[in-house]
């Protein structure tokens, strides 16, 4: 029986998966014992069926198995970053059951930072890492919905640091390369300004590419399979999580073309003198990059290439595919303000019609009121 009656007049109904039991639950009424044996069936059925047990374990030490999880799996530095958010969670909160914590909880947490004067973007990854671990805790069927999902950061007073989408132009792009190919005798380190500023990529998904990562075949490209940072391994995924690959335009083609001759298929696409692969620390010395780079950082070159590509009208979605991102709406997100609208176009048009041209030539109706002006 699924449902039976205990010695003190109570009802227990327990729930099966096949011939196991994986829960049980005692109730004042039957009727209340068959509900609730209906819900978890039905959950069960479907794949959403939660271990009201596992939401007992505390969040510190769920949080912990975590780690533990996440080692080995993502960046150096991101699981370093981690760890550091971490200890900012309060002791009474990893004391608390990973099913007793609400989105109330969280949203009280995220406001007490704030208000300790954290900045904003800091108590945002803080809540992504959050978000992270009680998205592994739904998987592990510990809770059956993320809270942090649902969780918000106040706005804050709105006075710390962003680090902003900076872009080059197409023209200060050549430009920077001319300047640093003019200063420096490593032309190779030179081209990589072009080569980064055309295709988009992170500097870690750079210095993985091997020479067989290059594609001629339909058009020239590269395979973006691979990542490493400085000071870590290479790592056979990269951040967006996924391949990707991403066309070459005659320029870069132009510099990746004598670098496949003659050479080894696992050999660094890009490598240093002594052939290894870049590190960033050494390439930003060796073209001196903070006095070259108009106030830019290197990450701005994957800004150079996705506003070139957008304003040349290549489509959301490519670009978003060629970047990597995860959807087509963080590519607009992020970009979306440096592309202007047709209705843009349409107003600024009328607006120099009603102007006049560079040249100072005026309309009549702005002579005419000028002229009333003055009598």
């Amino acid at each position: 029986m699924s449902i039976t009656k205990t010695g003190n007049a109570r009802y227990r109904a327990r729930l099966k998966s096949g011939r196991a039991g994986v829960a049980s639950k005692t109730f004042d009424r039957k009727a209340d014992a068959e509900k609730w044996l209906a819900r978890e069936k039905t959950a069960l059925a479907l794949g959403d069926w939660v271990d009201p047990r596992g939401g007992r374990e505390t969040v510190g030490v769920a949080l912990e198995r975590w780690r533990a999880a996440r080692e080995g799996t993502v960046a150096g530095k991101t699981y370093r970053e981690e760890g550091y958010a971490l200890k900012s969670l309060p002791a009474v909160f990893s004391n608390r059951p990973v099913g007793a914590v609400r989105v109330a909880d969280l949203d009280g947490l995220f406001a007490a930072m704030v208000k300790r004067g954290l900045a904003r973007s800091s108590v945002s990854r803080f809540r992504n890492t959050i978000s992270s671990f009680f998205g592994w805790a739904v998987r592990e069927r510990l809770i059956a919905r993320n809270p942090a999902s649902e969780s918000r950061v106040p706005r804050g007073t709105g006075t710390e640091h962003r680090a902003e989408v900076y872009p080059f132009t197409l023209e200060e792009l050549r430009a920077l390369h001319a300047d640093i190919v003019a200063k420096i005798e490593d032309r190779d380190a030179a081209d990589l300004v072009l080569v980064l500023g055309l295709t988009g990529l992170r500097w870690g998904e750079l210095s993985a590419l091997r020479v067989r990562d290059v594609q001629m075949v339909p058009y020239a490209a590269l395979r973006v399979s691979r990542s490493r940072p400085d000071g870590q391994a290479v790592r056979t995924v990269t951040k967006g999580g996924t391949d990707r690959t991403v066309p070459l335009v005659a320029d870069v083609a132009d510099v990746v073309a004598p670098l496949l001759e003659g050479r080894a298929p696992d050999a660094p696409l890009f490598p240093n003198r002594a052939g290894q692969m870049r590190l960033l620390s050494n390439w930003k010395r060796s073209t001196h990059w903070d006095k070259n780079s108009r106030g830019r950082r290197v990450h701005d070159l994957r800004h150079t290439a996705a506003t070139l590509w957008l304003t040349s009208g290549v489509d959301a979605k490519t670009v978003q595919n060629w970047l990597g991102h995860s959807t087509a709406k963080l590519t607009l997100d992020t970009y979306a303000h440096w592309l202007g609208t047709d209705a843009d176009a349409a107003a600024i048009a009328r607006l120099d019609a009603i102007l006049g041209d560079a040249g100072g030539t005026r309309t009549p109706n702005l002579r005419a009121a000028r002229g009333r002006t003055s009598q």
